[in-house]
């Protein structure tokens, strides 16, 4: 392959100072831009401490607040008195006790605003004592809590020992506020015997507690990243849980998921973002509560947690500081300048030389072009001296009529290619040409080598000099597909699709030329209307589709029984007609009765399973008139053939009736 010089040259001179300015500037530029990243990374981590601390804090307050409510004396001794009771007692003393622990529990709510729920449950799960915006029922337990994990859990810990449940979807607390995420935690409650009277549970609005985790992102600094061992994200949105919590880590942050499974804690790098994290694991790490073992899904545990913040770009670097940007553009820019003006300089006298020769070869290659052009084209292209004889015509045309250039040209003249039929109309087309509108077309067909006849259009010019006529210029177009779909197109027209009869239109055309001919020879036309009994109940019993089989069905069995010259055509729904040249009335009467019992006996293959042989018997009703001599259309004949049709349904169907010209 052969390089253009001056290509080669200025992508030299471009290259070489870009590159030159480049090892000056790099050096500089990835010293500034890791000082930017390691910023980050720390930044990062210092928000991950903040946010850990912040989750750890609340975690651990919520924990002390159960220990000590499990502790109040008054609550062991509500529970106490139920227990000692062979069955709930509810007098004065308890009425007093229950009244302090709802006030009791009212306060926390109320004071600490993180809790949606707290519930007394005795050891048979029942809820004695609970706080809601429903008022006081007079007499509780009405929640039974014995199927809950919170309860089977707690009351297999010893005191001051905790289940906490993974974060879930549950009620806020308030009557009219949507569902929010919430975590359980519970503790047994334990008597100076150390036997358990029931289970505290505090159920805590996880959305709040977590709410700090939110600042990241709310500060455009990170995004917060919170998932238990499995991968489910256990942040809610910031207008609630949304569709993302419960959700995999992968669906959102794929890399980052990742990067947290593989060690406990630490900084990662991913494609677009910095991440810092690290791991917390509820059951060993509360070393900063008063609980003395916590309980928790093993599957779920440990929790990651991690903040995710931008990692800086070149680009966002640059644009930091537009006026070093501008100073490194302009560096740029002057040392490629200096050497695409040497090279342009130097580059001038070649480029004059080079393109004259240029223009030479374009030229010649140009000519080539137009000549396999016109060769080759897809469409005829010939030219006739002023007697019409072919002095130049290309490869194409001379495929369609079979011949080599040497037997036609300056050999034979074109209107010898022309079939007799369509000769005239070359003729005239080409005197135009000579004349003084010089200029013609015509339609004709060609006489090919091997028989065949070959439509085109031809449309010719003149071309003239001072000197005058010199020869005519004609370009030829194949019509043969044209022809072919107008043909299809007028078949299409005159012929229904379901039955491949023809229709209406079709019928009215050979009833005119059947009408002359009888009219010139005197011979009989008799007319046939018919329609299938009882055609709208197979649709509707059978189907649209069973009833397209049966019209399919009559046409094979009518076209089976009448002769070539008869006309068989569908006028429209269940409705038929046929047109019987040279058939006076007791030769249509006979034709109607046997096609009536050709249809009665050959029932329709509908091709369904439940019936018996998948077929289906019909019958039809006929009306047969003659076509008067002196009616030139076929309107009156059809009128006459359906009243008879009327009769014949009228009678009973299943039979053919004569109606005669006079009624």
């Amino acid at each position: 392959m052969i390089t253009n010089p001056l290509w080669a040259r200025l992508t030299l001179a471009t290259l070489l100072p870009m590159t030159l300015v480049t090892l000056a500037l790099s050096p500089i530029v990835t010293s500034h831009l890791e000082e930017r990243v390691d910023g980050k990374r720390r930044s990062a981590e210092s928000l991950l401490a903040s946010e850990y601390a912040l989750l750890l804090q609340g975690m651990n307050e919520s924990f002390n607040q159960v220990l000590a409510t499990a502790e109040y004396p008054l609550l062991q001794r509500f529970l106490s008195r139920q227990a000692a009771a062979q069955t709930p007692t509810w007098g004065l003393a308890a009425q007093g006790d229950w009244e302090q622990l709802a006030a009791l529990f009212d306060t926390l709510l109320t004071h600490f605003g993180r809790y949606t729920h707290l519930a007394v449950i005795d050891p048979e799960g029942k809820e004695w004592v609970a706080t809601s915006t429903v008022p006081l029922l007079p007499r509780p337990p009405v929640i039974d809590h014995g199927d809950t994990p919170a309860f089977r859990q707690a009351m297999t810990l010893q005191s001051r020992d905790l289940y906490v449940s993974p974060p879930r979807l549950g009620a806020s607390g308030e009557e009219s506020s949507p569902v929010t995420t919430v975590i359980d935690i519970a503790t047994p409650i334990v008597d100076d015997q150390g036997e358990r009277l029931g289970v505290l549970l505090f159920t805590l609005d996880w959305s709040r507690l977590t709410a700090s985790l939110l600042h990241a992102r709310e500060a455009g600094s990170g995004q917060a990243l919170l998932v238990d061992a499995q991968g489910k994200w256990l942040l809610p949105d910031a207008d609630g849980p949304g569709e993302s919590f419960g959700q995999p880590l992968a669906a959102r942050w794929g890399d980052a998921g990742t990067a947290m499974a593989t060690r406990p804690q630490g900084t990662a790098t991913l494609d677009e973002h910095l991440l810092a994290f690290r791991q917390h694991d509820l059951r060993t790490q509360h070393y900063r509560s008063q609980a003395g073992m916590i309980l928790s899904e093993a599957e779920t545990q440990p929790w990651r947690l991690g903040i995710l913040v931008p990692r800086p770009s070149l680009w966002e670097l640059l644009k930091e500081h537009p006026v070093q940007l501008l100073a490194i553009a302009l560096v740029y820019l002057l040392s490629v300048a200096f050497g695409v003006f040497w090279v342009l300089s130097d580059h001038r006298l070649r480029g004059l030389r080079q393109r004259a020769l240029t223009f030479s070869r374009e030229a010649r290659q140009y000519a080539g072009e137009v000549q396999d052009l016109y060769e080759h084209a897809p469409c005829g292209y010939h030219s006739l001296d002023s007697d019409g004889r072919v002095i130049k015509i290309n490869r194409t045309e001379l495929g369609w009529l079979g011949y080599r250039a040497d037997e036609v040209i300056d050999r034979r003249f074109y209107r010898d290619f022309i079939t007799p039929e369509t000769r005239a109309a070359f003729d005239a087309a080409f005197q135009q040409v000579l004349g003084e509108g010089q200029e013609g077309s015509a339609e004709c067909e060609l006489l090919c080598r091997d028989g065949t006849r070959l439509p085109v259009a031809i449309q010719g010019t003149a071309q003239v000099t001072e000197e005058g006529f010199q020869y005519s210029r004609a370009t030829v177009f194949d019509l043969s597909e044209r022809k072919a779909l107008e043909a299809r197109l007028e078949k299409q027209a005159l012929t229904d699709p379901l039955t491949g009869l023809g229709n209406r239109r079709y019928l009215e055309g050979q009833a005119a030329m059947e009408i002359a001919r009888a009219q010139r020879s005197g011979a009989p036309l008799s007319l046939i209307a018919i329609d299938l009994d009882h055609f709208k109940r197979i649709n509707d019993t059978h189907g649209h589709d069973v009833g397209d089989l049966v019209l399919q069905a009559f046409a094979n069995t009518a076209r089976a029984l009448l002769r070539d010259g008869d006309v068989l055509c569908r006028m429209g729904g269940e409705e038929f007609a046929v047109l019987l040249p040279d058939t006076h009335r007791e030769q249509a009467l006979e034709v109607a009765e046997r096609l009536r019992k050709a249809v009665a006996t050959t029932p329709a293959r509908v091709g369904q399973a439940g019936m018996e042989d998948a077929t289906l018997a019909y019958t039809a009703s006929l009306g047969v008139t003659l076509i008067c001599a002196g009616e030139s259309t076929l309107k009156p004949a059809i009128k006459r053939a359906d009243q008879g049709l009327y009769a014949a349904k009228e009678a009973g169907r299943n039979r053919a009736h004569w109606q005669p010209a006079t009624s």
